[in-house]
Formats: C-alpha cells, sequence, structure tokens
C-alpha cells in the first residue's frame, strides 16, 4: 500500500490533512469520496458517515465532472452548497490530481459572505440598468411630445418677428427675441436627452457601410471654414498621413461626433488655430489605448483622429469625467452649458456605438485635444 493510500484510506483520520487549516476532501478517480477532515465535516455539518454515503453531486452541482475538469485545469470555482439551500451557502473550490495515487484532493474555502455580497450588487447593478434603460426608452418613446410644443414656440415667435400678425413694437421684439432664444435653447437641450437616451438605450438607428471619408472630411471642412473665418480662426484639415480613403463605419455617426467635437471647438476658441489630422497607429498604440489587436489585420485597420484647438483648455479636474453628463452637473448649471454636457456624453456614445475609444487631453501651453480611433474596416467576430 503506498503512502497516500495509507494517508487517504477510506474514513481514516490519521493523516496531516487532519491538520491542515482548510477544509479537505479526497476523492478517488471515479468520484468516490475517500477521505475529509474534520474542518470540511464541520463545514458541511455532516457526519463522517453522512458524508462516505453520499456522492459529490449530492453536495454541489456539477459534482464529479466539475472536480475533474478543475484538476485539469488548476482554476477555482464556486458553488452553491446542496444539502443547506437555506443558509445559502457558497464554498470555493480547487482540486488538484495525485495520478500516481489515482486520487484528487480538494481544497474547500466558505465565500458565503462574500458571495451574498456579490450577489447582492449583481442584482443591484442588473435592476439599474434595467431601470436606466427604460428610462431611457420612455425618453425616446415621447420625444415627439416633448420636441413639439418647444418647436411650435420656437417657430411662432420667430414668425412674428419676421411680421407674421403685423407688426411689433420694440418691446414686443424684445420679449419675443428672448422667447425665441430661450426656446432654441430649451430645443437643443431636449435632442441631446433624447439622442443620448436613444444611445443608452440601444434604440439609436445605424447602418455600418463603405464610404468615401475624404468626401465627408471635404463636406464638414467647407461647412465650417467660414465660421473660422468669420472669428479670424485657422481651421485645417491634416489627411497627409491618411492610408486609405474608404472606410467601413456608419458615415452619419462619424460626422455627428466629428461636428459636436468641432462645433464645441468654434464656440469655446477666440483666437489661434484647430487642427484637425488622420493617421492609422500602429499595433502597440493600439493596445496602450485598449484594443485588442489581430495581427492579421493590416495597418490600415483603424484611424486615429485627432482635433487639437490651440485658444482654450480644458481644466485638468474635468478631463477623467469630462465625457459623463452627470458627473459634473452642477458645474454645467451654474455655467448655464448642460447642453454641452449631455453632448459630450453623446459624443462618447457616438464614438462607442462604431467600435471606437476617445480621450480628451489638455495642456495650458497647446490647448486641448480630442482623440478617437476607431476601425476602417469590416471587423470579424
Amino acid at each position: 500500500m503506498g503512502v497516500l493510500s495509507w494517508l487517504f484510506g477510506k474514513k481514516k483520520d490519521k493523516s496531516v490533512l487532519a491538520y491542515y487549516p482548510d477544509a479537505v476532501l479526497v476523492v478517488s478517480v471515479s468520484g468516490e469520496i475517500l477521505y475529509a477532515n474534520q474542518n470540511l465535516l464541520d463545514l458541511f455539518k455532516l457526519s463522517s458517515d453522512e458524508l462516505f454515503n453520499m456522492e459529490l453531486f449530492d453536495l454541489f452541482d456539477g459534482g464529479f465532472n466539475l472536480i475533474r475538469n478543475l484538476s485539469h485545469s488548476k482554476d477555482s470555482a464556486i458553488v452553491r452548497y446542496k444539502q443547506n439551500l437555506k443558509d445559502d451557502l457558497y464554498f470555493e473550490i480547487k482540486a488538484s490530481d495525485y495520478n500516481e495515487e489515482e486520487k484528487i484532493i480538494i481544497s474547500v474555502r466558505d465565500v458565503s459572505h462574500s458571495q451574498r455580497m456579490l450577489n447582492k450588487l449583481m442584482f443591484e447593478h442588473e435592476y439599474l440598468n434595467k431601470l436606466t434603460k427604460n428610462k431611457n426608452t420612455f425618453l425616446t418613446k415621447i420625444s415627439g411630445e416633448l420636441t413639439s410644443p418647444v418647436h411650435s414656440i420656437n417657430g411662432f415667435s420667430q414668425a412674428i418677428l419676421e411680421g407674421l400678425g403685423g407688426d411689433v413694437n420694440e418691446k414686443q421684439e424684445k420679449y419675443l427675441k428672448i422667447i425665441n432664444k430661450n426656446s432654441t435653447q430649451l430645443l437643443d437641450l431636449i435632442n441631446s436627452i433624447v439622442e443620448y437616451s436613444k444611445l443608452e438605450s440601444g434604440l439609436y438607428e445605424y447602418e455600418f457601410k463603405n464610404f468615401d471619408f475624404v468626401n465627408l472630411m471635404t463636406e464638414l471642412f467647407n461647412k465650417y471654414k467660414t465660421i473660422a473665418d468669420d472669428k479670424k480662426i485657422i481651421l485645417n484639415f491634416n489627411l497627409n498621413s491618411l492610408g486609405k480613403r474608404t472606410f467601413y463605419s456608419d458615415e452619419n455617426v462619424l460626422k455627428k461626433a466629428l461636428e459636436i467635437i468641432l462645433i464645441s471647438m468654434l464656440e469655446q476658441t477666440n483666437s489661434g488655430s484647430i487642427q484637425l489630422s488622420v493617421s492609422h497607429p500602429d499595433a502597440e498604440y493600439l493596445e496602450i489605448a485598449g484594443f485588442k489587436v489581430n495581427p492579421n489585420l493590416s495597418d490600415k485597420t483603424y484611424a486615429l483622429i485627432k482635433i487639437t484647438s490651440t485658444g482654450f483648455n480644458i481644466p485638468e479636474t474635468e478631463l477623467d469625467s469630462i465625457f459623463d453628463p452627470y458627473a459634473n452637473i452642477d458645474k454645467y448649471i451654474v455655467k448655464k452649458a448642460v447642453t454641452k454636457g449631455m453632448e459630450m456624453g453623446v459624443l462618447y456614445n457616438l464614438v462607442r456605438l462604431m467600435k471606437g475609444k476617445i480621450w480628451a487631453e489638455s495642456e495650458p501651453s497647446s490647448g486641448c485635444t480630442f482623440s478617437f480611433i476607431i476601425p476602417t474596416e469590416r471587423m470579424s467576430i
């Protein structure tokens, strides 16, 4: 009889494992329970006779098949104890082979408290996610009811200002302009909230297809060049490092994301320049940015788009939370910039929709930069 056979003989308790601090169970390669130290009996609240008349499947789901898989993988598993469901007990189990003796030794730790806490957190997380999705879906569904009255206020006030209904005096004109301005701001805010809600609830409509990226950049440059010239700001798009002009993504989503950044920078920049550049990052850069890089992909599979304004900076304290519209809500309200905060949340989710990543940087000497990386080719699953 081998040493292990002597140590782990059925019902035998004369072994070093009797003094082992963890609960220990030994089974044969056929799944028969051979040995349990006192710690395990106390943990399972069983007598020796009760335990040795059971199979592993009587103790937890998966039974011996789970133990055999764990002994090969060297992983651990969390299982729920089946003999006492009322107390809601959870154990972490690990298994190791003793092939020469055809036995498997199993260590067992009670993780009931931490697992119950984890289950509670997971339940609360799922509940909050469902609540958020329901809220966003509700806002999306009633978007028409939210915007229609504001459209009416905005449209009719503008029409009266333009002479519909007759002349207005100076005082009436002043009040109408205030109504029109505030209704426009309210409409922008509602649209941003609805758009953010669509993205958060997965109801945002998008379609991935091939499009000409250079044509998109030309359209945007021509659209915003006049605004930049009026403010004496240099607007420059540098596509010299672009290695391909056909992108596979959603053109409208990309256009919307770029417009949010360009409009924000044009509004906040009073001097200097706004530079947009496009390049293809290498594998090392992509890995640092958090992408899982497939070595078989070409070096033009991703595009890095950077938009820099030398005319303003983002406070360092706001950089980490700039894309969370709720993080700086008090500051946005004080600055009357809630719409801008929501648009940053929309921007983040638009880039995420394109399976990309976005971040912001700011230096007092060089201004601020928004950078994002998106795939330019169809990604296989």
